[in-house]
């Protein structure tokens, strides 16, 4: 008999999926829930695991009963500190990617600055590897002394003392220690990755099972096989989490205690540097908190000695020639990742606001961080003429960019929001070529 459909026409999106499957070994069939799994497990991979935080210190109470050990602070950590963290990561992955090109840049500036010191010294330093405490005041201690002879405000216990009587003070930054106090306190480069918790061969592992991830959508793509809009966005974020992976490398990661660092009961702390201060008029504030914060400049307006941790994305006092160069890597690459999913550009999705949203959403995130490539082409243009009159069209530039930045921000992070709904809700209705598997025997030679 004859079949209703001749040989190569397009297989009707009516026809079921058990019809399909009568066509096709059992074997070469996805199911949804595969999908969504692998989808989830890499998302997962790029955005709770890729991540490097800073060192969040806190203090314990040490009359808390075991529901405070065990229950009350870990939920407050989590809700506080690492859920947010992971939100963000979700929602603007190229501000982790530019936090990490920041954090790299300042960290080898720090270690050219200190004999013997590697980039793991300068991540060290930069991600509040650091803590300033007091001794109690009866407690014996031995000045720290300098190159010159002379004696120090640091100070290292010399007699027997209860850790849990030292006072926390305030994270330390690279200038507020003399670098003959750090090669003394600094541990060595293998002792400072031991205070990691992932080492190479697991950062290793990470980037295999991301990587085949990608192989997979480009052999879908080579057999000209549908991808699901949730695997175009999850094909986004292996794209960037292979960069955001390799700059952090050397960075130790999730790193909880740091290194005590001690001033007697009756020494003061003057931190070093000038920090800057908000605009008072609230719309001149929010266009500075918007540049400063995308060129990562916000560092400038924070004082560590009034805090009890670094910020989240602390990454060090930047100089400004460096800054916007900086920058401009991740925004590029920020353009890129908004460019990737436009492979679903032509996609059949269950309805017509789908899919117009989902192009604008493109649109959007391709055009935000072109706009923050312009902002720091134009910091970096400032810097460089900062000898001569400052060109207008350098100028003009700049303004430009600041004014598009603060009324297209929100657009941004909505777009984000949208896409990543509709990836799930476009899973209702998918063709059934999607759930075809790829025939590895084209891309593999066998007998």
């Amino acid at each position: 008999m004859q079949s209703a459909h001749s040989e190569g026409s397009p297989i009707p999106a009516s026809i079921e999926l058990r019809d399909v499957a009568s066509c096709n070994d059992q074997n070469s069939q996805r199911s949804i829930w595969g999908i969504v799994w692998s989808c989830l497990s890499t998302i997962f991979l790029c955005t709770w695991v890729a991540v490097h935080p800073n060192v969040h210190f806190r203090t314990k109470k040490p009359s808390w009963n075991w529901f405070g050990r065990w229950l009350r602070d870990p939920l407050s950590v989590f809700f506080t500190y690492k859920l947010p963290l992971f939100l963000w990561e979700l929602v603007v992955p190229e501000y982790i990617l530019a936090w990490a090109v920041r954090q790299y840049v300042q960290a080898g500036v720090v270690s050219r600055q200190v004999p013997g010191w590697t980039r793991t010294h300068g991540f060290f330093m930069i991600m509040g590897g650091f803590h300033l405490f007091r001794l109690p005041a009866d407690a014996l201690s031995i000045p720290l002394p300098l190159t010159s002879s002379k004696s120090s405000d640091f100070i290292i216990p010399s007699g027997r003392h209860s850790r849990r009587d030292e006072v926390p003070v305030c994270p330390l930054k690279f200038e507020d220690l003399p670098v003959d106090i750090l090669e003394i306190i600094v541990p060595i480069e293998d002792e400072l990755k031991d205070r990691g918790k992932s080492d190479a061969l697991t950062k290793l592992i990470v980037m295999i099972q991301t990587l085949w991830f990608i192989v997979q959508c480009i052999a879908r793509g080579t057999q000209r096989l549908p991808l699901t809009e949730l695997e175009v966005v999850t094909l986004a974020y292996a794209m960037l989490n292979f960069f955001i992976y390799g700059i952090w490398w050397d960075k130790p990661q999730n790193v909880e205690c740091p290194i005590r660092v001690y001033k007697s009961s009756t020494a003061g702390h003057k931190e070093s540097g000038k920090v800057e201060v908000w605009e008072h008029n609230w719309a001149w504030r929010w266009m500075q908190k918007v540049t400063t914060y995308t060129t990562g400049a916000q560092d400038l307006y924070v004082s560590m000695s009034k805090r009890r941790s670094v910020p989240m994305f602390w990454s060090g006092r930047i100089e400004s020639n460096l800054l916007g160069q900086a920058g401009l890597g991740p925004s590029i690459l920020g353009a890129a990742f908004g460019a990737i999913h436009c492979v679903a550009w032509a996609s059949d999705f269950p309805s017509r606001p789908e899919f117009v949203l989902w192009r604008i959403s493109c649109v959007a995130m391709i055009t935000v961080p072109l706009v923050v490539t312009m902002l720091c082409f134009s910091v970096r243009m400032l810097v460089a003429t900062a000898e001569s009159p400052d060109p207008v069209w350098v100028e003009a530039m700049m303004v430009t960019s600041i004014t598009l930045l603060a009324l297209s921000a929100w657009l941004y992070i909505v777009s984000r929001i949208v896409m990543l709904v509709i990836a799930f809700t476009s899973l209702r209705s998918l063709s059934p070529a999607a759930f075809m598997t790829v025939d590895w025997t084209t891309f593999i030679p066998h007998i």
